[in-house]
């Protein structure tokens, strides 16, 4: 196991977690959000994604950096996605958690020196190099029984956002 996803054109399985594991992936509006980001790292940034499934509280993924530390990739996405799942739920007043959340991430933002204001992600993505087919296996497996382990759906196929879902709104690689 890899403390940090550093190698270029490695294949990792990473996890991003929210803080506390607050449900925030619950409102479409995130969701789009989490995926037009991933969307722009894979255009944009060299991202390579070959499975992944966001559930309400973290997003696992297969994927590796093109040319560049996945682990940049991800520091970047989690910046972004940070700031603006933070004012996407401060300003949206159908969101009948959001003083809750709120205050649990200024806590979490206040009590760790590398955030200011404010943290939305755990600070590890507990990266796992996959240096073998039964362990990319393993993973792929893991990754799409996500949704019907926590009772959202029956089949891993019928959850929106994951690589299962063939109509899924992110587009994946071929392992």
């Amino acid at each position: 196991m890899s403390k940090t996803a550093s190698q270029a054109n490695q294949l990792y399985f990473i996890t991003l977690t929210v803080v506390d594991w607050i449900d925030i992936f619950t409102r479409r509006e995130y969701f789009d959000l989490i995926i037009d980001n991933l969307s722009f790292c894979q255009q944009e940034k060299g991202l390579e994604i070959f499975e992944y499934v966001i559930m309400t509280n973290h997003i696992h993924m297969i994927s590796r950096g093109k040319d560049k530390p996945l682990s940049d990739i991800i520091r970047d996405f989690k910046t972004f996605t940070s700031k603006e799942l933070y004012k996407l739920i401060s300003s949206n007043p159908a969101e009948s958690k959001r003083k809750w959340m709120i205050k649990i991430f200024q806590a979490h933002g206040k009590s760790n020196k590398l955030n200011k204001n404010f943290q939305i992600w755990q600070n590890l993505n507990s990266p796992t190099l996959l240096y073998n087919n039964n362990i990319i296996d393993q993973k792929t497996e893991y990754i799409h029984m996500n949704p019907v382990k926590a009772g959202f759906v029956s089949n891993p196929e019928e959850y929106a956002y994951s690589s299962a879902n063939k109509d899924s709104p992110l587009k994946v690689l071929e392992l």
